[in-house]
C-alpha cells in the first residue's frame, strides 16, 4: 500500500521542503536550541540567492504528485526522498511568505510549487521554532518511493520514466515509514 501523509505525521495543508539528508537536521556540537537550529540553518538553507522551492500538499494524492515532481530528474528515480514539513502559520510565524511559481514534470503538481525568499536569521528563526515543536524530518523510503511512482505511472503522471518497472526494489518486511 501506498503510505499516506497521517501515517508521515503530516498535519494537511502542510508546505514540504526536500532537504538533502534528515542527518543535518541533527547536527553534531550544539548545547543550546538556538545552537542546533543556527547549524541546520547553515547546511539546510545555504542558497545565495535565498530563494527556495516548497510543495504546499492538502492531499495524498497532492503528496504523490509532489514526490513524482521531486524524482523526475534524480538518477535513479526510486531514491529515498528526505523532507521537512510546516504549516502556513508556522511560516507567517516567523515572518515567511510564499509566491506560487508553477514548476516541476507532474502537471497536477505544477500548482502546488511555491518559491519563499529566506535569509539566514529567518531560517534560524525557522528552523528553531520547528525543533521546539519536536518537528523531525521524514523519509519516503525508496520502496514507498517506487510504490508512488508506479501509482503516478498509472495516472499518466508525465514525471514517472518510461522505464520504472525494471526498477530494481527489494520490498521490505511489512510498511516502511519513517
Amino acid at each position: 500500500m501506498i503510505p499516506t501523509l497521517s501515517e508521515f505525521g503530516i498535519e494537511a495543508p502542510a508546505y514540504i521542503r526536500k532537504i538533502d539528508s534528515r542527518a543535518r537536521w541533527n547536527p553534531e556540537g550544539w548545547n543550546t536550541i538556538e545552537e542546533r537550529a543556527r547549524l541546520v540553518a547553515e547546511k539546510l538553507f545555504r542558497e545565495p540567492a535565498n530563494l527556495y522551492s516548497v510543495w504546499l500538499v492538502s492531499t495524498d494524492r497532492e503528496f504523490y504528485s509532489v514526490v513524482a515532481s521531486l524524482s523526475e530528474y534524480r538518477s535513479p528515480k526510486n531514491q529515498d526522498i528526505d523532507f521537512i514539513w510546516m504549516t502556513e502559520s508556522e511560516l507567517q510565524e516567523v515572518g515567511i511568505s510564499t509566491e506560487n511559481k508553477p514548476e516541476g514534470g507532474c502537471l497536477h503538481a505544477q500548482s502546488l510549487h511555491f518559491n519563499v525568499q529566506i535569509d539566514i536569521r529567518t531560517a534560524e528563526r525557522l528552523c528553531g521554532y520547528l525543533i521546539r515543536k519536536g518537528r523531525e524530518p521524514k523519509r519516503c523510503k525508496k520502496y514507498n518511493t517506487t510504490l508512488i511512482l508506479a501509482h503516478q505511472k498509472q495516472l499518466g503522471c508525465k514525471a514517472t520514466p518510461s522505464d520504472l518497472e525494471h526498477c530494481e526494489c527489494e520490498q521490505p518486511q511489512g510498511r516502511v515509514l519513517t
